[in-house]
């Protein structure tokens, strides 16, 4: 399992959840752009939020679209919500189940 949280930029939602999935799914260079971001991408959520079991995470996209997007529009760079992935989980995982992967992050 790779741990990862959600929070929207109010605090009022946070929840965490299991990002296997996406790891197991996501291309190479979306997981090395991920890392080299610091592990910290809204994209994971995006792409889980539709799932069975993710509807907590569902919630929360839902609620930063419909509650904060209006006060991004002031800023469009300001992120109505936030995902961060336990970086080293994510790195242990890669080199057991895509050790092609885990080799090129750096």
């Amino acid at each position: 399992m790779i741990h990862a949280t959600c929070h929207t930029a109010d605090n009022v939602r946070c929840i965490e959840f299991d990002a296997t999935p996406w790891f197991s799914e996501a291309d190479a260079p979306s997981i090395i752009d991920l890392a080299q971001r610091g592990w910290t991408s809204t994209a994971i959520a995006e792409s889980l939020e539709h799932r069975r079991g993710y509807e907590g995470l569902h919630d929360l996209v839902e609620y930063a679209a419909k509650r904060l997007q209006a006060e991004s529009l002031e800023d469009p760079t300001w992120e109505t919500f936030e995902c961060v992935v336990d970086g080293p989980e994510a790195v242990a995982w890669l080199k057991q189940n895509r050790p092609n992967v885990a080799a090129r992050i750096r």
